[in-house]
């Protein structure tokens, strides 16, 4: 009799977890959620500024000053914006001639390390990285303004 009632009990677990594995469940997992790009609000000061308005030469105090100035607005997803004023002072040393740049705009970033800009001077576009607080930002468009910006947090 044991042997009879187990006969049929092995069949019905069996059954039973084949019907709970759900083999032909065809739900995709729902992909990772897109990691926002950091906020990068708050004031920096010029370590460096190397580009086609230098001639190609890195500049730094006290030849290159500046702040730069962001505050986010909105981030969604893998994008973030907000505005900006940048004001960067350039002495030639040679005779003291001082060549102010001043623009005020927005800024857009993406976690994927791009950078946009858009400003009263033009519209750059390039990548940006951020290492403690360090803000690196390189412009690859327009050709005219092609540069690399280093600025430390203040």
């Amino acid at each position: 009799m044991k042997k009879r009632l187990f006969m049929l009990f092995v069949p019905v677990v069996v059954a039973t977890l084949v019907a709970g594995c759900g083999g032909d469940d065809t739900t995709e997992p729902e992909p990772p959620a897109v990691e926002p790009p950091p906020n990068l609000s708050g004031t920096y000061s010029l370590v460096s500024l190397t580009g086609a308005i230098t001639g190609g030469l890195t500049l730094a105090p006290p030849i290159a000053v500046g702040t730069f100035t962001l505050s986010q607005s909105s981030a969604t997803g893998g994008t973030a914006t907000g505005s900006l004023s940048l004001d960067i002072t350039v002495t030639d040393p040679r005779d003291g001639t001082v060549t102010p740049i001043m623009d005020q705009g927005t800024f857009t970033v993406r976690s994927d390390g791009t950078w946009e800009q858009t400003g009263q001077l033009a519209q750059n576009l390039g990548t940006y990285t951020l290492a403690g607080n360090v803000l690196t930002v390189n412009v690859t468009e327009p050709a005219a303004n092609v540069s690399t910006t280093i600025w430390q947090q203040q």
